[in-house]
This record gives C-alpha cells, structure tokens and sequence, in this order.
C-alpha cells in the first residue's frame, strides 16, 4: 500500500512538472485574468502614440499621446471582446513597436493596460500585456472598426 501511494505521489510530481501542463496552466491564468479584466471594467481609454517615437522604446508610457478614445457607453466597453474573436494567444513577446495603449478602468481605478503593436504585422496587431509575458494576434479591421466606433461623439 505504502508503495502505490509513493507512485501516486510520484506520478503527480512527474505530470504537474511536465512543461506542456505548465503552459496550459499558464494559458488557463492569463485568459482568466485577462477576462476578469473585461469583465470588471467601466472604461476604456485608448491611446494614441506618434510611431515615429514609440518605434525606438518599447514603452509608449512615457510619451505623450497624440490621441485619445475614451468609451461612452456601455455597450463600447462590453464590444472589446468582439476583437478576440478568433485571436491567437501567444508567449511571451520581447519589444514590440507599441503604437497605441489601453487602459481598463472601474471608476477612476485602473485596473490593467496593454501595449498595442499595430506595425509589425500588415493584416494582424499583436495585444501585449504590460510586462509582455503573453500577447494576442488579433486581426487590425477589427481594431479599427473598434476605434472607429468609440471615436463617434
């Protein structure tokens, strides 16, 4: 008895350090915290930044905006989801050329933001989370119709 209770334990160590079920772990995390994030906010605010700069930092934080897209209405906050459709989740990504940032928001508290890569692909804009542990490839009509529809007063 006390043997087959070793090879269980002993089997369990072997799966849970199996680095295939680690990232499934690590995908499981990401998607659950980056849907609380959806799911929590009010606001979002996007930020536009001129690629000229950002194209030597990764951090656009530090560059003042060239534009702003503030949602309106609910409705603007709860259509986000709508560009992950179909998006490709990624690891880690090291520099993207960040053109634009989000923000989300409960009232006044910002819960996240996310680095907007919208250069280095021609159809598809890579989503980086802040410390680029994992990204989105999401399709860019998407993202523009998306600006497009906050942009409206």
């Amino acid at each position: 008895m006390k043997k087959v209770f070793l090879l269980f334990l002993f089997s369990i160590l072997i799966i849970s350090c199996n680095e295939k079920n680690q990232n499934s772990i690590d995908d499981i995390w990401d998607n659950f915290s980056f849907n609380s994030i959806l799911t929590d906010s009010n606001q979002i605010v996007i930020k536009a930044y001129d690629s000229r700069l950002t194209n030597k930092r990764v951090n656009v934080e530090s560059y003042i905006a060239t534009k702003e897209f503030k949602t309106t209405t609910k409705q603007q906050v709860q259509d986000i989801e709508t560009i992950f459709e179909n998006a490709t989740k990624t690891g880690y990504c090291c520099c993207p050329k960040s053109s634009f940032s989000i923000h989300f928001y409960n009232q006044k508290e910002e819960l996240d933001y996310f680095y907007v890569d919208t250069l280095e692909f021609k159809n598809k804009i890579r989503f980086c989370e802040k410390s680029y542990q994992y990204s989105y490839i999401i399709e860019k009509q998407k993202w523009k119709d998306y600006i497009k529809e906050i942009s409206k007063k």
